[in-house]
This record gives structure tokens, sequence and C-alpha cells, in this order.
């Protein structure tokens, strides 16, 4: 009976044992892991990664040999692939219009052009009548006008532009703008190329002919200035520049891209006096799908080298750095457009 009650209170004492072990386990607290809070970081959240530039070889179109186009165009091209990593490329010799179609065509990516020229492409007339409008073409930048120059020698009998019939004469190549407003100006008076002796030269080699005496007259209507070849043949004897008269002005003008301009006296040796004139405005044009951050890039960098061209070429003398952004009559390239709207050139 002892043995028994024994037995009970050793039984009790390990349900008791065992009770308070399950319950203190039960109430023991648990430990979170001490969660730190981030680390400082001051200074600015980092941008996000810049897609790469385009990669481009580019083709430009400049001018047949001695004209300021290749001179220009050279210094230009060289700036901008210093200054731009991604971009190469060379200068190629055209024509106005072949420029225009070169474009178009996608035989080069980036080319100069005369608003005269661009207009006539735009509205499909003039010698790009057969291939109707050309639309995807882009202006980049405009830069100096071109002006006349219908260079005579002062002896000479040619006193006017009606004296220049059965003469022998040079509007430089065939298909550039001086071609095209040299056909407009004697059709005004009448006449056309069937009346005189007309040479397609490059301007170099049409100076060389006015020099040997194979040429009377330079045909020279839309061209920089002052203008290497013509102070050429200044050099040899004394030339005079004809002017064109104000009601062929103004009929002239009547044509896009084209404006009335005098060309300042004193440019050329024994040319002492204005001589009355049109221009039209040399500029560079892409085409449509021409990437955007290489056409920001190309006028970046023409821009910022601005102030050096009037030492590589006299003409960018009287070109304006805000006239960049002029209206030629063309679109405005987007890539092109955003950079001037950033300086304030465009609104």
């Amino acid at each position: 009976m002892f043995s028994q009650k024994i037995r009970y209170v050793v039984w009790f004492l390990v349900i008791v044992l065992f009770s308070s072990l399950i319950l203190t386990g039960c109430g023991q607290k648990v430990v979170e892991p001490e969660v730190k809070p981030p680390a400082d970081t001051e200074g600015p959240v980092p941008e996000p990664d810049k897609p790469e530039p385009t990669r481009i070889d580019i083709r430009w179109g400049t001018i047949t040999a001695g004209g300021a186009w290749q001179v220009i165009g050279g210094a230009m091209l060289e700036d901008i692939k210093k200054a731009n990593s991604n971009i190469t490329g060379s200068i190629l010799p055209s024509t106005t219009s072949g420029n225009v179609v070169g474009v178009h065509q996608g035989q080069f990516e980036v080319a100069f052009c005369l608003t005269d020229t661009t207009a006539e492409a735009w509205a499909g007339e003039g010698y790009f009548k057969d291939m109707g409008e050309i639309r995807d073409i882009r202006n980049l930048a405009a830069f100096y006008p071109q002006t006349t120059h219908i260079v005579v020698w002062s002896d000479s009998d040619i006193k006017s532009i009606e004296d220049l019939k059965g003469k022998r004469v040079s509007p430089g190549a065939k298909g550039l703008s001086c071609d095209v407003q040299s056909q407009r100006l004697l059709n005004l008076y009448g006449m056309s190329y069937d009346d005189m002796s007309v040479q397609f030269l490059s301007f170099n080699d049409a100076a060389q002919q006015m020099v040997d005496r194979h040429l009377d007259a330079l045909l020279f209507v839309t061209v920089p200035f002052p203008f290497a070849p013509v102070i050429n043949v200044g050099s040899q004897r004394s030339i005079s520049l004809l002017s064109i008269p104000e009601d062929k002005l103004a009929e002239l003008a009547k044509f896009q891209g084209v404006e009335p301009y005098t060309l300042p006296a004193g440019l050329y040796e024994g040319v002492d006096y204005p001589v009355k004139g049109i221009a039209v405005r040399a500029h560079i044009i892409v085409r449509d799908d021409f990437p955007e951050d290489v056409a920001y890039s190309i006028v970046k960098t023409i821009a910022e080298k601005f102030d050096s061209y009037p030492d590589v070429l006299k003409s960018m003398s009287y070109a304006r750095l805000e006239d960049m952004a002029m209206d030629t009559g063309i679109p405005m390239h987007p890539g092109a457009e955003r950079y001037y709207r950033e300086r304030g050139w465009m609104k």
C-alpha cells in the first residue's frame, strides 16, 4: 500500500515536470534577425545607360574640281570625325543636281546643295522633271550666299547680257545651279545656249580657258565669293563683272530659293563697283531616314567650329552662325532641329 502511494507521487512529479517544460518551451521568446538599414547613398542617382551612338561611314557629295564645297566640305568632315569617333567618311566630287539625286538614291549620306536646286527637286521641275517630286530630302544647315559673276575682259565688246550672243561662254559644269540660272537668265532675253558656243567645264578649267583666250565670258551666275577661279582670271588681265538689270532680277527672284543680291565692291582687282545679281544659299542635305543622333552631332560640331571656317573658305565670312537654322524651303531634319531649338535658333 505504501509502495503504491510512492508510485503515485513519482508519476505526479513526472507529469508536473513535463508540463513545466512544455509551457516554458511554448513561451520562449523568438529572436528575430537584425535588419540593418540600407547604407547611406549620397550623391546623384546614376543615369540609365545611354544608347550607343550610330556608327556610320559618310559619303559626302561636294562639287567638281576647284569648287568651294570640296574645300569647306573637307574641313567640316575632318572636324566631325575628330569630335565623333562613331563617324568616318570622305568627300566625293559631284554636281549640285547630282548631289540631290545621290542623296535620294542613297549614293551619298550627306551632300552640299543650293536652295534653288532643292526647290526644283522638291517640286519635280527643271532638271528633275522626269524623276518627279523628290520629297525625301531634308535640310541640315544653311551657310553663305552664292552670287552672280558674269566675267568678261575689261576691253571686251561685251557690255550687257544681250552682247553674249555669238560668243564663247562657259556656265561651269552641266547640271550646276550656274547652268540652271544661266538658262533662265538667257530666256528672259529671248536667248538660249543655241545662240552661243557653250562649253561645260569645271570652274578651274573654264577659268584657264578664259585666260588662254578660248572663252569670251564666264557665266558663273551662282558661285561663292570671293571666288578663286575669278581671282585667277583677274590676276592675268583686267576683268569686268556684268550686272543684271533690276527688271530681270525681279523675274529671276520669283523662283523658289532665289533672291536679289548685290556683290560688294572691291572683291576683285579692278572691280571697284557693286555688282547686281541674284543669290542662292549653300546648304547641306540628307535623306529623311538619316540617323537622328548623327544629324545632331554633325550640326553641333559645325556650330562649335564655325568661327574657324572663314580661314578655310573666305565665303564663310558672309555666313552667320544662327543662319544655320534658316528656312531653306525644304523640311529640317529632326536631329538638326533638336540642336537648333536647344540653341534658341528655332522656335
